[in-house]
């Protein structure tokens, strides 16, 4: 690899090692600040080898003190977060509703369900007043039982519960009982082996609680019913009505809120494929089985075409088109077996495997920002099974932009420490991920403010993405971080191909407002290509794929995709092919 290309190099005023020390423990408060953090502690000590930093003098012995100690400060911090993010999370994924309310009647706590249930923001006193049939307990060691908007409550003083380790400002506890879903019922079917019939019957019954209603309800004569009634009690070993209902309605599965509905997208969308190694790939599917074949190369956070996520929204104009989008899951990423790689084009067996699986002779290709490295690799590797690339916003690491500390996160952990100091990547990387996941909000603040694109700052500020860059980070990252480690080793060191073995044709679609991808950078790449088409997008920057996504698909689908290009972008300039020279 020849020298980085560099642009408009100028000497830049650093920071003292007293404020460096400073910036360490604002890092500490605000993680967000660690990639600038660790970037600039390289410009003032020698390149870590091995995963730690070595001194040059014993002035940068301190400094490098600091820096261990904030970090561990840092690791402690979002431990703690993950802590509260897993009980968090497990408390919201039960259908029991939970209130927690101190000794002033304020509410201090409340999971998900609670919020469902219109729990949620009031005080003690507020629910007391509002319940109805509220009933007394017999004795007192025994909960209050009402009713609050149709939903049954207990209210349970903390301090009668056996072997609390409640905090000591919790008073009283409210906790709502799930109503019986269709979920809960249909597992409930499954595990007795009920008829259709009977499990409608039985979900009449739970609802009007008298035989001769249900049997109305359900449309069959009260001596069917009696009839079904028997053959149930038979099934779940019940004698009576009474007991029968108290069996589903303790269901232990009936605790649990689900998404049926999800699971069951996921499931058709998620795929895994069996190498000849005896390795697994994981791959996603979305689209006709017989439609053209578009293999997506996706950036780190795996949102720019969220098939996973919400593949309704894509799949209409995916069949209209005649699409089918993959997205191969890179070793370690995902539920890929890891498997350690020299070079970006060490993956190309294995998307070759995959689209003789798929019976596919040849693909386009499509990749957003970090991915474009995979996509380039695998179309200079596989020449004969590609038809065209389609790269948006891509990365070239020959090119280091003078502002890359205006950039994102992913941007700096792997363009510039990746590249700086690879060594450092397995130390720092699976730090930075934990920390991007809880701390989302606080990293893309950061990243909005450096931005001068009001696209990407739309895109950034999306209550969607929020939630949904965690979410694919948790599972990117679900067999271990090994993967993601060596992805952003890879996207800087693991350049083995030559640009000029890629024969088909490249459109390069580039924001001119980009401070991720230097536009600069992708200019240099496609003129380091044999038949590139750059296409400048004036007003739009590195999250173009996001918003553009329709007609990005449909370019995909044409021979003559700049035909399309220059259709659907009106504010394009300087839009054509691009010499090598």
């Amino acid at each position: 690899m020849s020298e980085i290309l560099r642009v408009n190099s100028t000497d830049r005023s650093r920071p003292s090692e007293a404020e460096l020390v400073h910036m360490l423990y604002d890092a500490v408060i605000d993680n967000s600040l660690w990639p600038e953090m660790i970037s600039e502690l390289m410009e003032h000590i020698d390149r870590p080898e091995q995963g730690q930093f070595s001194a040059t003098s014993t002035n940068h012995a301190d400094l490098i003190m600091h820096f261990e100690r904030a970090m561990r400060l840092s690791e402690n911090i979002v431990g703690l977060q993950e802590q509260n993010s897993t009980l968090g999370g497990v408390l919201d994924s039960l259908a029991i509703g939970i209130c927690v309310f101190d000794h002033s009647g304020s509410q201090i706590y409340s999971n998900q369900s609670a919020q469902r249930s219109g729990l949620s923001g009031k005080r003690l006193g507020d629910l007391n007043s509002s319940a109805r049939g509220a009933l007394e307990p017999a004795s007192q060691n025994l909960p209050k039982l009402s009713q609050f908007e149709g939903t049954n409550v207990a209210f349970i003083e903390a301090s009668k519960i056996r072997n609390a380790s409640l905090p000591s400002n919790a008073a009283t506890l409210a906790v709502s009982l799930p109503t019986l879903s269709k979920s809960s019922l249909e597992d409930f079917r499954k595990v007795h082996y009920l008829s259709a019939s009977e499990a409608n019957l039985l979900w009449a019954l739970h609802h009007s609680r008298n035989l001769r209603k249900a049997a109305e309800q359900s449309n069959i004569t009260y001596e069917s019913a009696r009839t079904y009634l028997k053959r149930i009690y038979l099934k779940t070993g019940c004698s009576d009505q009474s007991s029968l209902l108290l069996m589903i309605e303790r269901n232990p599965l009936s605790i649990i809120r689900r998404n049926d509905d999800r699971v069951e997208d996921n499931s058709r969308v998620r795929k895994n494929f069996l190498l000849k190694d005896g390795r697994n790939l994981e791959y996603f599917d979305l689209g006709p089985e017989q439609g053209k074949l578009v293999l997506h190369f996706d950036a780190l956070t795996g949102v720019a075409i969220d098939i996973l996520g919400i593949p309704e929204v894509y799949l209409p104009h995916l069949v209209e088109l005649g699409l089918r989008i993959v997205v191969p899951c890179r070793p370690g990423t995902y539920k890929s077996d890891y498997r350690p790689m020299t070079g970006l084009s060490e993956f190309t067996d294995d998307v070759c495997q995959l689209m003789d699986h798929l019976n596919a002779e040849r693909a386009v290709l499509l990749s957003q920002a970090f991915g474009s490295c995979s996509a380039l690799a695998f179309a200079a590797s596989a020449s004969d099974r590609v038809e065209q690339v389609i790269l948006c916003a891509p990365s070239y690491p020959k090119h280091e932009p003078q502002d890359w500390r205006k950039m994102d996160v992913f941007y700096i952990i792997s363009g510039v420490i990746g590249r700086r100091a690879p060594s450092l990547l397995k130390a720092i990387v699976p730090y930075l991920m934990r920390s991007v996941m809880q701390n989302t909000s606080k990293y893309l603040k950061r990243h909005i403010s450096n931005s001068k694109c009001g696209a990407d700052i739309a895109v950034l500020s999306s209550p969607t993405i929020q939630r949904r860059i965690p979410e694919m980070l948790a599972l990117r990252t679900m067999l271990g971080t090994d993967g993601i480690v060596q992805e952003n080793f890879l996207n800087t060191h693991g350049w083995d191909f030559d640009l000029r073995n890629i024969s088909a044709p490249v459109h390069v679609l580039q924001g001119e407002q980009d401070n991720v991808s230097d536009p600069q950078g992708s200019r240099k790449l496609a003129a380091a290509l044999p038949n590139a088409f750059y296409h400048s997008l004036a007003d739009l920057g590195q999250y173009l794929l996001f918003t553009e996504w329709p007609w990005i698909l449909e370019a995909c689908t044409s021979t003559t995709p700049a035909k399309i290009i220059e259709i659907n972008v009106m504010r394009t300039f300087d839009t054509g092919s691009v010499s090598a020279e």
